[in-house]
């Protein structure tokens, strides 16, 4: 009788010695092949009917885990937008910056494309409302979809309801954008990414600075108040898309003294 050999491991084993390994459980896919193969008949027509509902829902979770994995690596180094265009009032002065449909379609949709992605969009109008819906798609077949809604504006001498309607689907596609990839926006590239637009001018910095000195009460947490509002550390952060909302709420407590 031969004895078998003591301290028996991996790396004592030649390498020419195959392994033995225990057979692979067969996939639902495997299983319906063979019974397809041996022939469908009235005997098993119900487990074929069960075998093919076992696919489907396996290559819908296959399909799920590479949808999963694949915008994970989307997701891991998105590019950078910039904001290139600029709002302007009824004077025609400048009140904030922000990222154009172009701009974004540029940089996301080949960075989509390169990790198996594609995108559907959708739009609806109801009671005054516009709704963007964007389906995106990847490669395995897998899909998620979501939505954004925005207030349609109202018309006037500069816009009509067809392009308040335009302006409103084009506004929530661009935040549905931002937020679901989490896009970050740039005004140059020595500036910190933001999406609010670039900081105020000394001018406006100073307007902010009497405004809160006329107002009663603590100046120091008149100001601490203002700040919190903005989400800034001092006047001279604020940024133009904060600048109207602050000047507002410092003329109403001036005006209700």
């Amino acid at each position: 009788m031969s004895k078998e050999p003591e301290n028996l491991s991996l790396e004592t084993v030649p390498p020419d010695l195959p392994l033995v390994t225990q057979p692979a459980t067969p996939s639902p896919i495997l299983i319906l092949q063979k019974a397809i193969d041996s022939g469908i008949t009235a005997e098993n027509v119900a487990v074929v009917k069960e075998l093919v509902a076992m696919c489907r829902e396996q290559r819908a979770e296959d399909a799920k885990a590479a949808f999963a994995k694949a915008f994970f690596q989307l997701r891991k180094n998105m590019p950078e937008i910039y904001a290139d265009k600029q709002a302007k009032n009824d004077s025609g002065n400048s009140t904030f910056s922000y990222c154009s449909e172009q701009e974004i379609s540029e940089k996301l949709e080949p960075h989509l494309m390169a990790h198996g992605f594609a995108m559907l969009f959708g739009q609806s109008e109801s009671e005054g409302r516009i709704t963007v819906e964007v389906t995106l798609m990847h490669e395995g077949g897998h899909s998620e979809k979501r939505e954004f809604t925005v207030r349609s504006g109202q018309p006037n001498r500069m816009k009509d309801a067809a392009m308040c309607d335009t302006g409103g689907a084009t506004t929530a596609w661009r935040h549905l954008m931002m937020k679901w990839f989490g896009l970050k926006s740039r005004i140059s590239d020595q500036q910190e990414a933001k999406i609010e637009g670039e900081r105020i001018s000394p001018e406006k910095v100073m307007c902010l600075k009497e405004m809160l000195a006329e107002l009663p009460g603590d100046p120091a947490r008149n100001l601490s108040h203002l700040l919190a509002i903005a989400g800034v550390k001092s006047i001279e952060e604020v940024t133009e898309g904060s600048y109207g909302v602050l000047f507002r709420s410092l003329a109403a407590r001036k005006a209700a003294r």
